[in-house]
């Protein structure tokens, strides 16, 4: 008789270890419902396709806090909100609810378009002299929230050094299930001063009072597919139109290439981006990747060009109030006998190793890498009393680094830094606040034993 007693009180046992734990019992908290409020118009299903838990969830209780702050930062990075606040309301034992509380961000956000044309305000402030020319006053209105559906519709109206008109729709998702979208553009450019040539690794600017230099129309359409939050995938064809002028075609006849003045250039695109990162538009954690295909033809021409690009970007936090990233761009191009509109290669838009900023690399391929070594210095908070500004965050961190990076060109001609490394140091501070204003003032010596101050309104 005992025999069977103990078979059947190691069968209870055995079933109690082996019986999954179930919402509610020790160590897990139910998720009953998710509340969303706030001052705003967008819809709950584009916040709630943000964030990782639905309903039904069973969440490790030693895990709530954090689930609060990663969901806090998902719901920050659509850059639809001024601010995002995320509690747990207990219901009944161990079943809770999610409130999510938002303040929409303007949703018409008016752009005055006044920047520089030069590739940064270093080379308009020194090299260019502060022409007052060279400045570029427009206005952009965006409606970064069309419907309450994220949607984008901008209009473009720009006079001063390039005029320019243009219309830009995207619609992020287009399908119920809210992972494939769409987006169209068009736009029309010109201006009276070009760019025509690269010589000792500086531009060469022509200009003209009475008359266009170049012209320039661009339309594109492209399809995006978001299967993931942190993964999406790119897909667009581009028409590009370019006209320049007789004196600019004589002066660097390769620049459409064989001396022509018009061109028509088709362009392909595939993009990969993993956006890994805590905050998409300054990150201190995580991990992104951009992995970029791009297919160029001049159909006058027959000139093709196909590049691969590549953007790796690392962020740590080794310590409190301290944190450091490691940022690797690369990319390639063939062939290698290009026209002039082609060969834009280091020292443009993000693709540059500081302290060269005065300085343009063209060619086929570049490389670059770049540490930092940040601390938080100022994390502020000013609330107002006004709508879409109720909470305006202002956050500087003082900073080291140090770049490394080198530009190939096959025919480099006179300009000294082509197929050579090239390397920098410097400090400074990085400032963030409002509706993803980022300003960056860098102290920096290269390799050539320039020193300067630069001035960024970008990120790195």
């Amino acid at each position: 008789m005992r025999l069977p007693l103990l078979i059947l009180f190691c069968l209870g046992v055995f079933a109690a270890h082996a019986q999954p734990e179930m919402p509610g019992s020790e160590g897990c908290a139910f998720l009953k419902t998710i509340t969303i409020s706030g001052k705003r118009k967008t819809r709950d299903r584009i916040l709630l396709r943000e964030i990782s838990v639905k309903p039904g969830d069973c969440l490790p209780k030693a895990d709530l806090a954090a689930v609060l702050e990663k969901n806090r930062l998902r719901l920050i990075n659509l850059r639809l909100f001024t601010e995002v606040k995320i509690s747990w309301t207990p219901i009944a034992g161990d079943t809770f609810a999610m409130d999510i509380f938002v303040l929409d961000r303007f949703p018409i956000m008016p752009d005055p378009n006044f920047e520089f044309a030069d590739r940064n305000f270093n080379v308009w402030w020194t090299e260019q002299n502060r022409d007052l020319r060279r400045i570029n006053l427009g206005l952009t209105l965006n409606h970064n929230n069309f419907r309450g559906n994220r949607e984008t519709v901008g209009v473009t109206g720009q006079a001063g050094y390039t005029q320019k008109i243009g219309l830009s729709y995207a619609r992020p998702f287009a399908d119920k299930a809210q992972k494939h979208g769409y987006g169209v553009s068009v736009f029309g450019l010109q201006n009276r001063e070009i760019a025509y040539l690269t010589d000792t690794n500086k531009l060469r600017f022509l200009r003209s009072s009475s008359h266009f230099m170049q012209r320039r129309f661009d339309a594109a359409v492209w399809y995006t597919y978001r299967p993931q939050y942190a993964s999406t995938h790119l897909v667009e064809l581009s028409f590009h139109h370019y006209w320049i002028s007789d004196t600019i075609a004589q002066l660097n006849p390769a620049y459409l290439g064989g001396g022509r003045t018009q061109e028509n250039v088709l362009k392909l695109v595939y993009r990969y981006e993993y956006n890994g990162v805590d905050n998409w538009n300054y990150p201190l954690t995580g991990r992104r990747f951009v992995g970029l295909f791009e297919q160029k033809l001049a159909l006058q021409s027959g000139q093709w060009q196909t590049s691969f690009n590549l953007h790796y970007d690392h962020f740590i936090q080794p310590w409190k109030k301290w944190y450091a990233s490691f940022i690797l761009r690369a990319r390639a191009s063939l062939p290698q006998d290009q026209p002039y509109i082609f060969r834009q290669n280091l020292g443009y838009e993000f693709d540059y190793v500081r302290g060269y900023e005065y300085y343009v690399i063209d060619g086929s391929c570049f490389g670059i890498f770049r540490a930092n070594l940040k601390r938080e210095l100022i994390n502020w908070r000013i609330n107002l009393p006004i709508r879409f500004f109720e909470v305006i965050p202002i956050r500087v961190y003082g900073k080291i680094y140090g770049d490394a990076g080198a530009g190939y060109n096959k025919y480099p001609l006179n300009d000294r830094l082509y197929n050579r490394a090239l390397y920098s140091a410097g400090v400074g501070l990085d400032i963030v606040t409002l509706y993803d204003i980022k300003v960056r003032i860098e102290y920096t010596i290269n390799h050539l034993n320039e020193k300067g101050l630069y001035l960024h309104r970008n990120g790195e």
